[in-house]
C-alpha cells in the first residue's frame, strides 16, 4: 500500500488543498488504515500548536546584526587553500617568463656590445686606439659617374677614396702553371705579389692535391679587368668583391692633421718666447705629444693612399684530381675513423649528461617554490578538516 501518497494528501488537507475526489479517497483510506489515522492525529496536533504561536517582530537592528553574522560565516567558509596551487603556478610562470625575457635581453645587448667594425682609428682625446665604422659600401652602388656626392646622412662621398678588394677560388688542371701565370700577370699590369703559399701532394703530410693561395696587389684602375682575367686561368669556384669607402675617415684625419700642424707652429712660437725652464719643459712635452700624433696621422694617410691606389686580390687555387686516376682503398684508415667516431660519441654523451646536471640545479629553486606551496596547501587543508 502506498502510504507516502496518503501522507502527502493529509498534509495538503491541512492546507485545504484537496479536491472532492481526493478527500473521498483519503477518508476511505483512513477508515481502513490505523497507522495513517494516527499520523493524521499527530499532524492535527502539530498544526494546532503552530497556530497558537505568537508572531514576533525582531526589529531592524536584529536583522542588520544577523546579516553581518551571515557575511562573516560566508567569508569563513570561503576556502583560500584551494587557490594556493593556482597562485603558486602563476608565480612560477611569471618567474620563468622573467628569466627568458632577461636572457634574451642580455643576449641582444651582448651582441650589440661585442659587434666590431672593419677599421680602427685613433682616439685623439685619450691617445689610444679605438674602433669606428669602416664605411664599407657595395662596389656596384659606389661606382657612379661623378667624383662627389652624398652617402648616408651628411657624409661626403669621394670615389677616389674607395678601397677595393676581391676573392677568387679556382680549380686548375695544372696548379704550378696557373700559380705562375697569376704572379706574372700581376707584375705585367703594374702590380706585385704580396704573399703566397703552396701545399703539394704528400702522403706523409696527408695532402692529396696541390693547392695554395696567392695575394696580389694591382692598380685600382685595373681591378675589374684583373678579376675577370684571373678567372680565365681555371674553373671558378666562387668570387666576391668588396669596397670600403673611407671618404669621411680620410677627411676627418686630414682635418685633424692640419689642426695639429697649426698647434705645432704655435708651440714653437711659445717655445721661442719662453724664459723659464719650467715653461720650456712643459712646452716641449706638449710639442712631443703633438708631433707624435702628427706622425701617426701622416702614416695613416699614406697607408690609405696606398690601399686606394693598389687594390688587393686574394686567389686560392686547387688542382683537380680525377677519381679514376688513382685507386685508393676506403678501408686504409678505417681504424682511426672508428676511434674518432667513438670518442665523438662519448663526448656527446658527456655533454648531454653535463647539461642535465646543469638543468637539475637550475630547476631546484622552482622545486623549492612548488614544495613550499604544496606544504602550505596541505597544512591549511588539514586545519580545515
Amino acid at each position: 500500500m502506498n502510504h507516502e501518497r496518503y501522507q502527502e494528501l493529509m498534509s495538503r488537507d491541512m492546507d485545504n488543498d484537496l479536491s472532492e475526489e481526493e478527500k473521498k479517497e483519503l477518508l476511505k483510506h483512513l477508515e481502513e488504515c490505523e497507522s495513517c489515522r494516527n499520523k493524521q492525529e499527530e499532524l492535527k496536533k502539530i498544526n494546532k500548536a503552530m497556530t497558537n504561536i505568537e508572531e514576533v517582530n525582531p526589529g531592524v537592528a536584529w536583522k542588520e546584526q544577523t546579516a553581518i553574522e551571515l557575511r562573516r560565516e560566508k567569508i569563513k567558509k570561503f576556502r583560500f587553500g584551494k587557490y594556493i596551487p593556482y597562485a603558486a603556478g602563476i608565480v612560477i610562470l611569471f618567474i620563468i617568463a622573467g628569466l627568458i625575457i632577461t636572457n634574451v635581453f642580455f643576449r641582444i645587448e651582448g651582441r650589440g656590445a661585442t659587434s666590431t667594425n672593419n677599421s680602427t682609428v685613433y682616439d685623439y682625446d685619450k691617445g689610444v686606439s679605438g674602433e669606428s665604422s669602416s664605411g664599407t659600401v657595395n662596389k656596384n652602388e659606389s661606382s657612379t659617374g661623378t667624383t662627389a656626392g652624398v652617402m648616408g646622412s651628411d657624409v661626403e662621398f669621394d670615389i677616389t677614396k674607395i678601397i677595393y678588394s676581391g676573392n677568387i677560388s679556382l680549380y686548375s688542371d695544372d696548379y704550378k702553371s696557373t700559380f705562375a701565370k697569376i704572379g706574372e700577370y700581376a707584375v705585367n699590369i703594374g702590380g706585385f705579389v704580396q704573399n703566397s703559399s703552396s701545399s703539394y701532394a704528400d702522403k706523409v703530410q696527408n695532402t692529396v692535391v696541390n693547392s695554395g693561395y696567392i695575394t696580389i696587389r694591382v692598380p685600382a684602375v685595373k681591378f675589374e679587368e684583373a678579376m675577370k682575367e684571373i678567372q680565365k686561368y681555371g674553373s671558378p669556384i666562387s668570387t666576391s668583391t668588396q669596397s670600403t669607402n673611407i671618404s669621411q675617415q680620410y677627411q676627418d684625419i686630414k682635418g685633424q692633421l692640419d689642426n695639429l700642424k697649426i698647434q705645432e707652429e704655435r708651440l714653437l712660437e711659445y717655445l721661442k718666447k719662453a724664459e723659464k725652464i719650467q715653461d720650456m719643459l712643459s712646452i716641449e712635452s706638449e710639442l712631443n705629444r703633438v708631433r707624435t700624433e702628427i706622425d701617426y696621422r701622416t702614416t695613416m694617410i699614406k697607408n690609405w693612399d696606398k690601399e686606394v691606389v693598389y687594390s688587393t686580390i686574394y686567389v686560392s687555387v686547387t688542382e683537380k684530381k680525377l677519381a679514376t686516376s688513382t685507386v685508393k682503398s676506403p678501408f686504409s684508415d678505417i681504424l682511426p675513423k672508428i676511434k674518432k667516431g667513438f670518442i665523438a660519441s662519448i663526448n656527446c654523451l658527456l655533454n648531454i649528461f653535463a647539461e642535465l646536471i646543469v638543468w637539475i640545479f637550475r630547476l631546484i629553486p622552482f622545486a623549492a617554490v612548488l614544495g613550499a606551496a604544496y606544504f602550505i596547501y596541505t597544512r591549511s587543508r588539514k586545519k580545515k578538516q
